[in-house]
Parts: structure tokens; sequence; C-alpha cells
């Protein structure tokens, strides 16, 4: 058991009553280095395979459990807030922008934002709402997350559906290079995921982190080309290659609706970035998880 490999609470040799000894011993995680953190994080989730399963099927059902419409929330909710953006793009509020119809260009937009807020959110929100829940179980913060993870991943491809819909009903044909939008997509993934990691652990030593990200991420919108492009907000412009948010979402518009990258070098060094804030953010979180369940 993972308790047991941390500490043990044993009788004193006396017989005493009350005489209790802490043995620690020395297999701590602090010993581990960045790939092995990562290796044994990727092994929790494969152990706990099964149990990631039944979280998200029981938290699917539970949505909707004693509604009088079921599964149906399960689809109409994910797809509201897209809904919003397209309809508004649909009036003519916003204007054609690269040559791509409005409501493709910003349904298209927000499904990314939503898929890469929700790395950063649902850690924060997982290690926050289940911590005290875990505690008692062998089950690892790992396996809570994966499963929220299921459910965005579920949200995300409802949304591409739309989008979808909405480009055949466009007739917006996407180019050849549309292949490449999986590995923008994954890259954006790794980087964000990283900050959730990190910060979801921070968040129980700072619990105004959460509030801080939520504040972001709502102003952040508006910086990140996913309603207006940053190259036409004049000096802002800068932030198209050192926002994130913009760098990646930029990328996979671009495989998609044009065919070439418009900043592949900024793509680039974000990728290695994630890349190398995996790992750390990993290992952080990995060292710290029986901090926070109070196993160390």
């Amino acid at each position: 058991m993972p308790v047991a490999s941390m500490k043990e609470l044993q009788s004193h040799p006396s017989g005493k009553l009350g005489g209790m000894v802490r043995r620690y011993r020395p297999d701590s995680r602090f010993s581990i280095g960045l790939l092995g953190a990562f290796a044994a994080l990727v092994r929790e989730l494969v152990e706990f395979r099964s149990h990631i399963l039944m979280l998200f099927s029981n938290e699917f059902k539970a949505s909707y459990r004693g509604t009088a419409l079921g599964v149906v929330w399960n689809l109409l909710l994910p797809l509201l807030p897209i809904s919003v953006y397209v309809l508004l793009a649909s009036l003519r509020v916003f204007p054609k922008f690269e040559g791509i119809a409005p409501a493709v260009y910003i349904g298209f937009n927000v499904t990314l934002w939503f898929l890469f807020t929700g790395f950063i959110n649902r850690p924060i929100q997982v290690v926050r709402s289940r911590n005290a829940e875990i505690m008692k179980t062998a089950m690892p913060l790992s396996a809570s997350i994966a499963s929220s993870f299921a459910q965005l991943c579920f949200d995300s491809l409802l949304r591409i559906a739309l989008v979808a819909a909405l480009m055949a009903a466009t007739a917006t044909i996407p180019t050849l290079a549309s292949a490449a939008l999986l590995l923008v997509v994954l890259a954006g993934s790794i980087f964000f995921l990283s900050i959730g990691l990190l910060l979801s652990i921070l968040n129980v030593i700072y619990p105004d982190i959460d509030r801080v990200v939520t504040i972001i991420l709502q102003y952040g919108i508006f910086l990140s080309g996913v309603i207006f492009p940053i190259s036409s907000m004049g000096p802002l412009a800068v932030l198209e290659t050192t926002n994130p948010f913009s760098v990646f979402i930029q990328a996979a518009r671009d495989a998609v609706f044009l065919g070439t990258l418009s900043h592949p070098a900024a793509l680039a060094a974000w990728t290695g970035a994630g890349l190398i804030a995996l790992l750390v953010s990993a290992r952080f979180f990995y060292l710290m998880e029986y901090r926070i369940r109070g196993l160390a």
C-alpha cells in the first residue's frame, strides 16, 4: 500500500499505552528524477485505468441522473458556450477573418480555447475537491485528474463535430496540411497540462490561485486571437508569438485553413518549452502528492 511505503505506526516495545513511534523508510519520492517521476505517473494511470473509466462513467451518469431529458444534457451543455459565439458570428457581429467564415473561425478557435483551458482548470478543480476524499483510499490524484480529462475530451469531440458541420454548411474546405492539426493540438495540450499540474499543487498551498487563474482566463480569451485576430490590435500584436494560447490556436488554424504556418519559430519554441515543463511539473506533482495528502 502507498501509505505503508512512506510511514508505519507501530506499538512501542514496552507495550505501554499510547507509546507509538513513526518509522520513515528511505525510499522517499524525493530521490526520483524527472524521467522517473513522469514514468511513475504513467504507471499509475495504467494501473488504475479501470478506476479512471469507472469514475468517468459515474460522473457522466450523475450529471443527468434524475433529469427529464437524461443523457441529452451531456450532448447539449458542451455545445451551449460555443453556440453563443457562433450565433453572434451568424448575425454578422464579427467580420470575415483570414478568408474564413465568421462562424467557422470563432467556432474553431473557441473549441481549442475550451480544450486548452480545460487542461489548466481541471487539475486545479480535481485536487481541490477530491483531495480529502482520496486521502482515504490508495487511488492517486493522477487517476482522478485523468478521469476528468475523459469528460474534457468527450466535450471537445462534440464541439469538433459542430465545427465540422459549420464547415460543411459554409463550404469551407480544409487544406491538405490539416493532418498536422493533431500534432499542434498535442503540443498545446502538453504545455497547458504542465501548467495545470503545477498550479493544482500550488493552489493547495495558496488557495487564491484558482481565482486568479479564472480572472486571467476570462480576460485572456480576448488577448489570444480567439475572437479577433491579435494582428489587428496594434501594439498588442506582439502577443501573437509571446502568448502560448495565441501561438497554438493560430498554428492549428493555419494548418486547417491556410496550409502554412505563420509563426513556425514561435510554435517550435513553445512546443519545446512544453516538453520541458511537462517533466518538471510531473516531478513536482509526484513529489508533492503525498505531502498534500498527509502521507509524508
